[in-house]
């Protein structure tokens, strides 16, 4: 469960238990329990006791069904009294349990059902703003990145316009979330710093422990691990002192993946299996399947690979289990790794195969869905092209009514040639856009077929020849130089998937835009960086984010940037680097620059790196720019223009 989950758990909590409507049932559950079993269902204060009940099995008990039922019956009765406050109140005890459920869709409609009761009731503006803030969280969640923003900022555009009190700081966390969710992690701090502010006003201690939570995932993204532990731990003792469980988990998950990354893995073991213990105790499959990853991500640390393979395919399951394609494929990549340290290379093949159709499956949803919209779009704006023709007409009957035989014949004449003039302008045109498809169509597969050689086929050639080699050693009883060559065979393999995914990525029109290239350049880089521990910074300017771009300029854009870090990565010997976007003037500017050991440009080189680089530039109308000396780092600057 994320901290905007348990952010909305801990709200829905308060809201429900301490709303006006409960002051006449018991406050305690054992209390609450007599007073159901000694009372008659026949007014508001029994369906009231329902809802506190239900509220308190699960945030106390985790007893998730029964909640649901009492749940369920107050909405029985609430609807047989005609009671507004009572179906409200009813829709969101359904929320917060399938919220801890995990079951985020039905969540999100029973919010939505409380919102709608909110307007036609109607119930307050503060009710109004605490649903909207539920909503955004879910949609977050769901991976609904655009609707949580637009959700959240409705939410707080309503409570600055009628100054509502108590504010509540999930609105905030959320486009925090969102904002880093999109790489952008110093946009997401300010936001996130309000959210904790926001806590300290109401002294709630689930919600601060819960922004603490969150403040040290932004500060692990900005590459400052010690002021991430320091909030990671603060987050586990406000939620063990508020006696949050869940929330613990997800804090010991934190700390022990922090642990690993400052390679003290055995320092992280005792932080996740008591993580595991509670998701077991909870009965959710969330923090199961997090804590498990953990576990197998330690183990492979300390070499104790079937532990790890044990419990990275217990994360697997529960993750498809939980239909999560976002760490379905995270999963599966680790076991990819996994056995690939264990020189199991078929099964980490067979693993590495599985996550690339993932990402091509995926990828062809968001291309459907592109299509889909343009689809619709288009036959929008068909149907208001025919109501306005429609129109035009009826305009141009009731001038023809009102004019002589002489200037209808001269219009009638008139429009006749204009048709034809249009016609053959229409037939014109339309034969020169197939044309130029065609062309296009076929600039494409030369280049395709092109990249398809030279990507795959040398690469196909080599596997083929090193398997046949193989064998020959085998034959020999050389097992130790076949087993090298198997290795050999697997990076191969691999890489071919690299390049043929590449491919798939360069011509899928769904990725024309600037900020296509920005997201496929950081989830290229940055595992990179970390793996030679280089603090890495990623800039962009949002001016740039919707600019349109074509399949060559993002090929040749992407490949020099490309080439460019894995210069980096593997020559320069960096400590820090940064890779930035900007917009100056007409030209798009790529900054790649770093504190390395610099060189002398001026100097003969064998590699063609630099010329292959400068040529794509120039392709793009463009210029590229080396400032470098020995011992000073290297500064490569690439400017486009902007059409």
């Amino acid at each position: 469960m994320t901290p905007h989950l348990y952010r909305t758990c801990c709200l829905l909590a308060w809201l429900l238990l301490t709303h006006s409507a409960f002051a006449q049932p018991p406050q305690r559950l054992d209390s609450l329990a007599v007073y159901l079993k000694t009372h008659s269902p026949t007014d508001t204060h029994y369906v009231r006791a329902l809802f506190r009940y239900g509220t308190r099995l699960v945030f106390e008990k985790a007893e998730y069904d029964r909640a649901m039922d009492y749940a369920r019956e107050a909405e029985a009765l609430a609807r047989k009294m005609n009671w507004g406050m009572g179906l409200y109140q009813s829709h969101r005890l359904m929320a917060t349990v399938h919220f801890h459920k995990s079951d985020l869709p039905e969540a999100l409609a029973e919010f939505k059902r409380a919102l709608h009761l909110v307007e036609t009731v109607p119930l307050s503006k503060q009710d109004a703003y605490a649903q909207l803030g539920n909503i955004c969280m879910v949609q977050e969640k769901m991976g609904l990145g655009k609707a949580a923003m637009e959700t959240a900022l409705k939410a707080i555009r309503l409570q600055e316009q009628y100054q509502l009190k108590p504010r509540y700081a999930n609105t905030y966390a959320t486009v925090a979330d969102v904002l880093k969710s999109m790489g952008k992690p110093e946009q997401a701090l300010p936001y996130q710093l309000e959210a904790r502010a926001i806590e300290d006003e109401g002294g709630d201690q689930r919600g601060i422990a819960v922004t603490e939570n969150q403040l040290g995932n932004l500060y692990d993204d900005l590459k400052q691990p010690t002021e991430a532990l320091r909030h990671y731990r603060t987050a586990l003792k406000l939620s063990e002192a508020a006696g949050y469980e869940l929330l613990q988990a997800d804090a010991l998950i934190n700390i022990a993946n922090m642990m690993d990354q400052l390679k003290r893995p055995q320092e992280g073991l005792p932080y996740a299996r008591k993580a595991f213990r509670i998701g077991e105790l909870q009965k959710n499959d969330i923090t199961l399947s997090t804590a498990s990853c953990t576990l197998g991500l330690l183990y492979q640390s300390l070499e104790d690979y079937p532990k790890a393979e044990l419990y990275l395919r217990k994360a697997l399951a529960l993750a498809q289990k939980l239909e999560d394609t976002k760490k379905i494929k995270l999963y599966t990549q680790g076991l990819a790794d996994l056995k690939a340290k264990q020189q199991s290379y078929q099964e980490a093949y067979a693993f590495q195969l599985r996550k690339n159709q993932l990402i091509d499956s995926a990828a062809t949803v968001r291309t459907n869905a592109d299509i889909q919209q343009l689809v619709t779009r288009y036959e929008t704006e068909k149907k208001e092209q025919q109501i306005r023709l429609l129109r035009q007409e009826a305009q141009l009957r009731e001038q023809a009514l009102t004019q002589s035989r002489w200037q209808r014949n001269a219009l009638l004449i008139g429009g006749l040639l204009l048709l034809l003039l249009g016609g053959a302008v229409a037939a014109y045109l339309l034969n020169r856009a197939r044309l130029r498809r065609l062309e296009e169509a076929q600039r494409l597969r030369q280049q395709i077929a092109q990249d398809l050689h030279d990507e795959v086929g040398s690469t196909l050639s080599s596997i083929s020849l090193l398997s046949g080699m193989t064998s020959s050693l085998l034959e020999q009883n050389r097992p130790e130089t076949a087993q090298k060559m198997v290795q050999k065979i697997y990076t191969d393999a691999r890489q071919i998937l690299e390049a043929i995914d590449e491919i798939i990525w360069t011509i899928n029109p769904g990725n024309d835009s600037l900020q296509r290239i920005v997201f496929r350049l950081q989830e290229y880089a940055r595992p990179l960086m970390e793996s030679r521990n280089i603090a890495f910074t990623f800039g962009f300017d949002p001016s740039l984010e919707n600019l349109p771009v074509s399949m060559e300029v993002r090929r040749n854009l992407y490949l020099i940037a490309k080439e460019a870090i894995n210069n980096l990565i593997k020559y320069s010997e960096a400590t820090q680097a940064v890779v930035r976007f900007d917009h100056r003037g007409e030209q798009l500017t790529v900054i790649i620059e770093d504190n390395g050991r610099g060189f002398d440009p001026s100097e003969p080189t064998t590699r063609n790196g630099q010329q292959s680089m400068r040529k794509r530039a120039e392709a793009l109308e463009g210029s590229l720019t080396v400032e470098s000396a020995p011992n000073q780092g290297t500064k490569l600057e690439v400017m486009l223009p902007l059409i």
